[in-house]
C-alpha cells in the first residue's frame, strides 16, 4: 500500500507522460486524411412499397487509419448508406452512416453528415422505347429507322419520378459503322444534361435493337431554332436572340429530310438572368440526321421592361439676357409622357425631366416658343413618346 502512496505526485506525473507518449506514438501510427473522391450514397432496408428520393448521392469523408490499412481502403469496402428501416411516406432527415470491411477506420468527418429523404408509392406504367445515337456512322453514312424489340416496357419507380416519364432510352453508341447491325441495349431515363437518372427500373431491362445503316443522298439549309427555357430576373426582357451561324447544312436521306424544318439547340436556362449572354450551344441533331456543324454561337440580348408615365416638366432657361427675368410662362405646365425601364420610371419628376428655353437674342415682352424634343433632357433610358401643349407663350422683364 505504501508504495502507492509513497511519492504519488511522482507517480501520477510519470502516468501522465506515459499516457501521453502512448498517444504520440499511436497517433503516429495512424494517418488522417479525406478519403480520395466521394463515396456514392446507398439506401438499406427501404420500406416495402415506397422509393426514396434523394438529391444527394455523393459523401466526402475524413477518416483515420492505420498507413497499412490506408493503402488498402477503396470504395469496394468503404461504404456510405442510410438505413431506412422503420420509417412511412413523407420525408425525412436521416443520417449518413459510414461502414468499412476492414479494421480500425474511424470516421472523423462526414460531410453531409445528414440527408433530406422523401420516401414515395412505388408506381409502375408502360412506356415506349426510343433510341438514341451516340457517335456517328462511318462518313457518308447515317443510321435509318431502328426497329426495338420490344418497343414498350414497364417502368418502376418513386410516384413523381413515374408520373413525369414519358419513354425509356436505348442509347446506341456509333463508332463507324457502313452496314446494318443489330445490338442488345440497357435501359435507362437521361435528364436534360445528358445525365443518366437512378432510381427508375425497367421490365425487360434491355432491348434489341435493329438499325440500318444508309447511304447520305441528300442535303438541305434549315435554320437553327434556340430552345429557350424560364424568363430573366424581373424587370427584363429577352429583345433578340441571335445564333452564329444562323443556318447549318444537314445530310440524310430524303425521307429523314422531308419532315426537318430546323434543326433545334440544347435547352438554355435563362431563369434570372440579369445580362446578356453570349455562350456556345450544342445542336440537337435528329437521328438519322449528319451535320458538319455541331454547335453555334448563341447570343441572347436583353432589354429593361419599358413602362409609360406621364410627368410635369420642370423649366430651365439659358441664354436668358442681362437684366431680364421670366416673369411667367403661359400655360405654366408641360405634360410629358415618357417610356421608361421600370426601375426608373417611379422616380420620374419635374428635376429629371427638364424643359431648356434658349432665350437668346428675346428681349423684354412676350414671346411664343415651340417646344421641340431636342429642348426636352430625361433620364438615360428614357424615350419621349408625347408633350402637351406644344408651345409656350414666355413673358420676359
Amino acid at each position: 500500500m505504501r508504495f502507492f502512496t509513497t511519492n504519488a505526485g511522482v507517480k501520477l506525473f510519470a502516468l501522465v507522460c506515459a499516457t501521453l507518449l502512448w498517444m504520440y506514438v499511436s497517433a503516429g501510427e495512424n494517418k488522417i486524411d479525406y478519403f480520395p473522391g466521394n463515396l456514392s450514397i446507398e439506401v438499406k432496408n427501404s420500406p416495402e412499397g415506397l422509393a426514396p428520393i434523394y438529391d444527394e448521392q455523393k459523401i466526402r469523408v475524413k477518416l483515420q487509419a492505420p498507413y497499412e490499412v490506408w493503402s488498402r481502403l477503396n470504395v469496394d469496402n468503404l461504404h456510405a448508406f442510410v438505413d431506412l428501416a422503420g420509417l412511412g411516406e413523407g420525408t425525412h432527415d436521416v443520417e449518413v452512416k459510414i461502414e468499412s470491411d476492414l479494421p480500425n477506420v474511424s470516421v472523423i468527418e462526414k460531410e453531409p453528415s445528414r440527408i433530406i429523404i422523401r420516401l414515395e408509392p412505388v408506381l409502375t406504367k408502360k412506356v415506349p422505347v426510343k433510341v438514341r445515337y451516340e457517335g456517328e456512322a462511318q462518313a457518308g453514312f447515317v443510321p435509318g429507322e431502328a426497329v426495338v424489340s420490344p418497343s414498350e416496357v414497364e417502368a418502376k419507380g418513386a410516384k413523381s419520378l413515374i408520373d413525369s416519364l414519358s419513354e425509356a432510352t436505348a442509347l446506341v453508341k456509333l463508332s463507324g459503322e457502313d452496314k446494318d447491325f443489330k445490338k442488345v441495349v440497357f435501359l435507362a431515363v437521361y435528364n436534360d444534361k445528358g445525365e443518366q437518372q437512378k432510381g427508375i427500373e425497367f421490365n425487360p431491362k434491355s432491348v434489341t435493337v435493329d438499325i440500318p445503316i444508309e447511304t447520305v443522298s441528300e442535303s438541305k439549309t434549315v435554320g437553327v431554332k434556340p430552345k429557350i427555357k424560364g424568363r430573366p430576373k424581373e424587370g427584363y426582357f429577352i429583345s433578340k436572340i441571335e445564333t452564329e451561324p444562323a443556318t447549318v447544312e444537314i445530310s440524310g436521306s430524303e425521307t429523314e429530310l422531308k419532315s426537318i424544318l430546323y434543326v433545334e439547340t440544347k435547352e438554355i436556362d435563362v431563369s434570372g438572368l440579369a445580362t446578356d449572354l453570349e455562350k456556345e450551344v450544342d445542336l440537337v441533331i435528329p437521328q438519322g440526321i449528319v451535320s458538319k456543324t455541331k454547335y453555334v454561337n448563341l447570343k441572347i440580348t436583353l432589354a429593361p421592361n419599358m413602362v409609360e408615365r406621364e410627368v410635369v416638366a420642370g423649366f430651365s432657361y439659358v441664354n436668358l439676357g442681362q437684366n431680364l427675368v421670366v416673369s411667367s410662362v403661359t400655360p405654366n405646365t408641360v405634360r410629358v409622357v415618357l417610356a421608361c425601364p421600370s426601375a426608373i420610371a417611379g422616380g420620374l419628376s419635374a428635376n429629371n425631366v427638364v424643359i431648356a428655353f434658349d432665350l437668346q437674342n428675346k428681349v423684354a415682352g412676350s414671346h411664343l416658343v415651340n417646344i421641340t424634343k431636342t429642348m426636352l433632357s430625361v433620364p438615360d433610358g428614357c424615350a419621349v413618346s408625347s408633350w402637351l401643349p406644344s408651345a409656350v407663350t414666355v413673358v420676359l422683364q
